[in-house]
């Protein structure tokens, strides 16, 4: 009888010792995730900022393309166009009433 309870003891604390590794594994392989998901979070961030600023600066570098003096210059300048002159213009569509 004794070798019965001793080894039912045996078991008793062979099962307690497996759920507390158990428990403390599952606790450690949280924890490892939670840093494992802050670094992912951070360089998500830092990925964030840079496409911010390409965004910003792509947005001033439309602006100075859609510039309206810059299209003009270039109309006139590059592309050799003129502005016309009184009698040049011819009115294409007319209103119902005229």
């Amino acid at each position: 009888m004794n070798s019965k309870g001793r080894s039912l003891a045996d078991f008793r604390l062979a099962i307690l010792a497996f759920f507390i590794f158990f428990i403390l594994f599952i606790y450690s392989s949280l924890n490892l995730k939670n840093v494992d998901l802050g670094y992912q979070q951070h360089e998500l961030l830092l990925a964030e900022k840079n496409l911010r600023l390409e965004i910003d600066s792509l947005q001033a570098r439309k602006a100075e393309l859609l510039n309206l003096e810059r299209m003009e210059r270039i109309a006139v300048e590059e592309l050799g166009y003129q502005y016309p002159e009184a009698g040049q213009i011819i009115r294409v569509v007319e209103n119902g009433n005229e």
